[in-house]
This record gives C-alpha cells, structure tokens and sequence, in this order.
C-alpha cells in the first residue's frame, strides 16, 4: 500500500503494509468569504457572547490594548490580507467611532517566550495602514523579561506565580484577536500565555503536568489548560478582557495542491494523476528548491465562525467549530503510528525545522491529536519519516541549539532536564538578551516542546526515526533508528507483537476520535 507523504521538504510515496490504514482530516467546511469577514467581525463585536456591547464598555477617555498573536497561528500563513489585519481594520475604526482616542489604543503581539517579530513580519500580520499610524509608539512585540512592564497579581489557590504585562491591568478594555486552527490555542490561554512571563508560564509547561494526563492540545481533563485558567481567573479580578476568536476550517492547501489532502476516492482525474507523478517530480528537483517551494505556501483556510465576547462563552464556541471540522473516528487504536513530517513548524517559521522540534512536533502535537484516548495502543511505537538535518536558526534557535548540544546528551527525560537545566537556561543573560533584543525564542523555550512529549515517551515503546543516514541524531534525540520505513515496520512487529498501522496525511490537522469504549 502506498502512503503519499512528506518526508522534510520532499514528498514521497511509502510502502504500508497492506491493511494498514491511512486517515485523511475531514472535507473543509466552507468558511466565510474573504470579503465578509470585515461585517463579521463589527457583527460580533457589536453582538457579543457573555458581555455587553463594545459601545457600552468603551468611551472617550478609554485606555484600550488590542493583543494579537504571533505568526505561530495560522499556520502556515495565509495569502494576504491576513485575518489580524482584516480584524483590526475593522476594529479600530469602531472604537473611534464610539469615541476612543488613536492615542489611548496600544498594539501588541503576544509572543509569550516565542522569538519576537521582526517589522516585516508585524506588517504583513496588521497590514502597512495599521503599521504606519501605530508603529513602534504604539505598536510593538510584547517583552517578557522587560520587568518595569510586567505586573505581580499573586498566586492562585494552587500556589501559580501569576505574572503579566502591566498593560492589561492598567488599561479599561483588553481585546484579544485570535484565529484558532486547533483546540490548544485561543480561550484562557490567549492572555495569561500570550502575555505572561516564565514565572507563570513555567507553572504549567512543566513535565507533571502531562506525565500522567494526557491531554495538552485541548482543554478537556487537561492539567495544562486547568492551571492556565486558575492564572487567567486571577488576572480577570484586576482587568476586563474581551476576546475575539475566528475557529478557521481546515482549507490549508491553495485549490492546485489540495490533492495532497485527499485519499483517491475523493479525487478526479486530474489530481489522481498529480498524485502519480509528485513523488517522482520531487525526487528530480533539487532539495534547496524543495525547500523554496514549501516554505512558500500559502494557506487558503478561512474562518468558519467569528465571535466575540467573554472568553468562556466565546471559547465554547470555538471548540465546538473546531470539532466540526477536525474530528476523524476510528474504530480502535493501532499498534503502529507512520508519521512524515515536513520541514515545517510553527517555532520554525522562517527557519528549518531542528532535531528538537522534528521529535516534539510528532509527539507533542500529532500524537496528542486527539480527543478521548490515543490512537496508538499503550505500548505501541510510532515512526517518524524525516531527514532530521542537524541545523539550527542562528537567530532564532539559539537556546534550542545550546539544549540539543548540551541538555540532550544528558538526558531525555522531561523530570531530569527540568531539576538540572531549566533554571539555568530561562535565567541565562545571554539567552534573555538573544530573547529581547536578537529574535531569539527564549531560553526556556525548547523545554516547553520537549515537555509536550512527557506522555508520548512514557507511553510508547519506541519511537523510530527513518530518514537520517545514520543514527547519530536519533542517539541524541534518545530515540531509535532504522536505515528504511520496511525495517522500521518489522522492528514495530517484534515490539508490539501486532500489525495495525495507522498513517497520517497532515497537513490539514485533525484529531483523532476512538470510538472503542474499552
């Protein structure tokens, strides 16, 4: 059976087993059309979930911030105009309109720990009129470890550190836009992440958090999301905070590559036959060109639904959008996980992706997509198809760098690196001068993504690398490797002892749903 998949920045045409499975996400939703999204958008801020109006809550001497996300979300990026520009084009002329002063409205982008964005970046996410008038006075990355601009609020009743830009305490209105592809992002965590510091964003990327719990790429029976809402409940007693979320549908391929999505059933003629002769195409180009081709798609999702509003009521909303498009039922779990990871990552974006981010990308996120139970049977192994380049952003991966050459060799272990590293890292002052001033994601940064794995290492039996050309990076990493897909499958046979193999075509995202209650 062939399974049509990325490989880095190749797409390639793997032999399967035959029985095995392959999931492709659901068909996209029809979203709203680029030209409708400006009415949607004043629609639901002039009908807001759970809160009164925006006329009523602003005014002529109102301080307003307006925080948006970085370019982790949507991801890839889409063709322009970008949903942050269209929302905020939108937006800012309402608040004029209700009588809130140009000069009492601060823009910030809510980086959290990511690397800060560059100008070029912020203009193409708020559009050249938004960055004109606002930009750098009023318009600007936010800065965790600037300390005269972070605010103390305390601890929760679990004893959380609750950190955050004084900003969104000292002004009359909060407003977070926010598109959300994925059940993780948006909600409780949009401020009290997006605008917090390591000190309360270290109280739940932590490795206890999901030793034992699964759930970290959605809210439900999560430990993760539970602390990130004690620390946003905190922060709601000192500030007024309305939310916007756009939950986008799943239509991340332009019309020409969306073949590249479906299974064969669903495919004409045409796309049947690009099908037949991408991986041959791919194999002919050279790899610098590849890798030109890919970082160069453009995202055709749209939004599916926009609201606005208090963040509980406006996030129930969003995650039942968000299962709508997302959710794929199966009807058991799998012994086996086949996984080809492109050369590309949200903490990559501009970058090649590094051996970090090609382990906890699969097993943070792919693995964790999912909604009741994992697709993959305790014990199971899953197997990562990518080249695993030992490169590393001298900009932007400078922390992530200095943990696979330091950290990993080491250890693996989440619990271990936590007690003998983290500390040193996020207090380190060349790394938090890299975060302030050089484009650097934090020093605790890497961290936070290699705790995402906790459960995944735990619970599998091994996890098999295939398309490094020796195992070098894998002993780094503390996973396995194998020289083929056909070896790497007979190892998975002996470990596990069964032969269900589960392969997953993404991009577009999905999460799984086991229907199997036992």
């Amino acid at each position: 059976m062939e399974y049509l998949t990325y490989c880095g920045n190749n797409i390639i045409n793997a032999r399967l087993p035959q029985g095995a499975e392959i999931l492709y996400a659901p068909r996209e939703i029809a979203g709203i059309g680029r030209r409708q999204v400006p009415h949607a958008v004043a629609s639901a801020f002039q009908n807001p979930l759970g809160m009164p109006p925006l006329d009523k809550l602003v005014g002529s001497p109102s301080r307003v911030l307006i925080a948006f996300d970085d370019n982790c979300q949507p991801f890839p990026e889409t063709s322009k105009p970008d949903i942050r520009q269209q929302a905020l084009e939108t937006l800012l002329p309402l608040l004029y309109s209700y009588g809130v002063q140009q000069k009492n409205i601060r823009l910030v982008c809510a980086i959290a720990l990511h690397r800060k964005m560059k100008k070029h970046e912020l203009a193409r996410m708020v559009g050249p009129r938004i960055m004109r008038e606002f930009h750098p006075q009023q318009l600007d990355n936010f800065d965790a470890e600037d300390r005269e601009n972070i605010v103390d609020l305390g601890e929760t009743e679990e004893g959380e550190r609750v950190q955050v830009y004084r900003d969104v305490v000292e002004s009359d209105l909060v407003i977070y836009v926010d598109s959300v592809q994925i059940p993780l992002n948006g909600g409780h965590k949009s401020v009290a992440v997006g605008l917090g510091t390591y000190e309360s964003i270290s109280n739940h990327h932590d490795p206890k958090m999901t030793a034992d719990v699964p759930h970290v790429m959605q809210p439900d029976d999560s430990r993760m999301h539970e602390s990130v809402e004690r620390i946003s409940r905190v922060i709601q007693k000192h500030s007024r905070i309305m939310v916007m979320e756009a939950a986008m549908n799943n239509a991340i391929y332009p019309f020409h590559l969306r073949y590249l999505a479906k299974p064969n059933r669903r495919c004409n003629i045409v796309e049947r036959f690009m099908k037949g002769i991408t991986p041959t195409a791919m194999a002919l180009t050279p790899e610098p060109v590849r890798r030109v081709l890919l970082q160069g798609m453009k995202g055709a999702y749209t939004p599916i639904e926009i609201n606005a509003g208090a963040i509980d009521a406006v996030h129930a909303r969003t995650l039942e959008a968000m299962k709508t498009q997302l959710a794929v039922s199966v009807p058991r779990q799998y012994d086996t996980m086949v996984f080809g990871l492109p050369d590309l990552s949200p903490y990559a974006v501009g970058a090649r992706i590094n051996p970090v981010l090609v382990v906890s990308d699969v097993l943070g996120y792919v693995f964790n997509w999912f909604y009741n139970k994992p697709f993959v049977k305790p014990g199971g192994v899953a197997i990562i198809l990518n080249p695993v380049f030992e490169v590393f952003h001298d900009e932007y991966h400078v922390a992530y760098r200095k943990f696979y050459e330091e950290v990993l060799p080491a250890t693996a272990d989440p619990a271990e690196m936590r007690e003998r590293f983290q500390e040193e890292y996020a207090r380190d002052p060349y790394l938090i001068d890299c975060y302030r001033r050089r484009y650097a994601h934090h020093g605790f940064h890497p961290f936070t993504v290699w705790y995402w794995t906790t459960y995944a290492l735990k619970y599998l039996s091994e996890v098999i690398l295939v398309g490094p050309p020796s195992d070098t990076v894998a002993r780094r990493l503390g996973v396995s490797w194998s020289p083929s897909l056909e070896h790497a499958l007979d190892r998975a046979r002996e470990i596990t002892g069964g032969d269900n193999v589960v392969a997953l075509t993404i991009p577009p995202f999905f999460y799984v749903n086991v229907t199997d209650s036992s």
